[in-house]
């Protein structure tokens, strides 16, 4: 165990806009896409955001802003990709956050549905592990078909005037509940079985570790959507199967 307040290893990269070419390029490697991806930022001083865009320019609203996606070829579903760096000094930015959201949706639409999200949270200091890093996020999933509401007829035949005031009263939002599951974090890699173990929490210690991690585990989850896409009995959408 690391002693109390220990210094983690940093993720510190030299030029925000190299890490997002790499990145990049990673991406269109593993989306196995025949056209370039480009990378923009979003200044919040003193941290800058990455996302990542192709030529199709497609959005997804997300967080309260409408942000660019990537497509996964043959398939209504898409990757979202943003990397939080955080200004230290000239020439050196830290590395925050990564994260990986696979949505589904309609590409003229903004609105899509979050499935999935992977993430690698860096702390500063070695004993702020909390949760496991890097992560799985299940945000929901295609296929199960949410309850249709009630239509407000409905509601005012076969309800009494204090059960109607109270449907009234209601908002969408209140009405659907968080069970609290979609913050649960799934970790992804651990030692486990081995003793003495380091537990789940791993530490992204170099540009070249975090873009490595940001190709393979998008290959993964290609590689694991062909599989569940086999299973169903549904076409493979890609060829990495």
């Amino acid at each position: 165990m690391p002693s109390p307040g220990a210094l983690a290893p940093q993720c510190i990269v030299t030029s925000v806009d190299s890490l997002g070419r790499k990145c990049a390029h990673a991406l269109k490697q593993a989306l196995e896409l025949q056209h370039e991806v480009f990378h923009t930022k979003r200044e919040r001083t003193p941290s800058v955001s990455l996302y990542f865009f192709d030529a199709l320019k497609v959005e997804a609203e997300i967080s309260g802003e409408n942000r660019p996606v990537l497509p996964l070829p043959g398939a209504s579903q898409w990757f979202h990709v943003t990397i939080d760096l955080r200004f230290i000094e000239k020439n050196a930015w830290r590395v925050n956050h990564v994260s990986i959201g696979l949505l589904h949706g309609d590409i003229s639409s903004t609105h899509k549905k979050p499935m999935l999200r992977a993430e690698w949270q860096s702390h500063e200091k070695a004993d702020k592990s909390g949760h496991a890093q890097p992560h799985w996020h299940v945000l929901g999933a295609i296929g199960i078909q949410e309850p249709e509401p009630p239509k407000f007829e409905e509601i005012v035949e076969a309800s009494s005037s204090t059960q109607f005031e109270a449907f009234l009263r209601e908002s969408p939002l209140e009405a659907e509940k968080d069970d609290g599951y979609a913050h649960f974090h799934y970790a992804m890699v651990t030692d486990w079985h081995v003793t003495p173990s380091h537990g789940p929490s791993h530490t992204m210690d170099s540009e070249a570790s975090l873009i490595s991690w940001l190709e393979g585990c998008v290959r993964y989850i290609r590689h694991q959507l062909d599989h569940v896409a086999r299973k169903s009995g549904k076409h493979v959408l890609s060829a990495t199967g």
